[in-house]
């Protein structure tokens, strides 16, 4: 019973050794497998730091791409259109000359016209003055003509020969003029 009793009580002492042998294995297997699930984080953080470093490298890429392509398609349209722009500006600036030179040209012919106008009024106004004043000469001969065609009288040798009314008025400060007789009509 002895042997009953000592395999009953080795029994739990191998029990208690098995179990923590068990427990050293699982306590390692628990290590092992911790380590590997670090050494697998460690990896996949590694992964996804070179799996974003890789997408910023592409996105990077892309954009400065994208900004090539745009400048590459924008630049033959945008040359284009300084060219035109160039053209514009150079026909608006001849336009602009054009306008000026007709302005000026139209400005010279308004003040040669007014200039003209202002000594052709000047002449005329001389002209009016003299003819006024000829045109008074006349209306003051007027009276003298018609007295000298109202009096029998003559132009003779440059001066008038009247015949005289001896009972015709006397004019003059002296007297000494003598009216003439009233010419005859036929």
């Amino acid at each position: 019973m002895e042997d009953v009793n000592t395999s009953a009580a080795a029994t739990p002492v191998d029990a208690v050794k098995a179990l923590m042998l068990l427990r050293a294995e699982l306590v390692q297997r628990e290590a092992r497998m911790s380590a590997a699930i670090g050494d697998q984080v460690q990896s996949l953080r590694q992964e996804v730091a070179q799996f974003r470093r890789d997408i910023a490298a592409i996105v990077d890429g892309a954009g400065n791409r994208i900004a090539l392509d745009a400048k590459e398609a924008v630049s033959p349209v945008a040359t284009e259109y300084g060219r035109a722009v160039s053209v514009a500006s150079a026909q608006l600036r001849n336009a602009g000359r054009t306008v000026w030179v007709w302005l000026g040209t139209a400005g010279a012919i308004l003040l040669m016209v007014l200039l003209v106008g202002w000594a052709l009024l000047g002449y005329y106004r001389r002209e009016l003055t003299t003819t006024k004043e000829e045109l008074q000469r006349y209306e003051d001969a007027v009276p003298v003509v018609q007295a000298f065609y109202a009096s029998d009288a003559v132009i003779c040798g440059g001066v008038i020969c009247i015949n005289g009314d001896p009972s015709g008025a006397r004019a003059g400060d002296k007297g000494q003029y003598r009216a003439a007789k009233p010419r005859q009509r036929p």
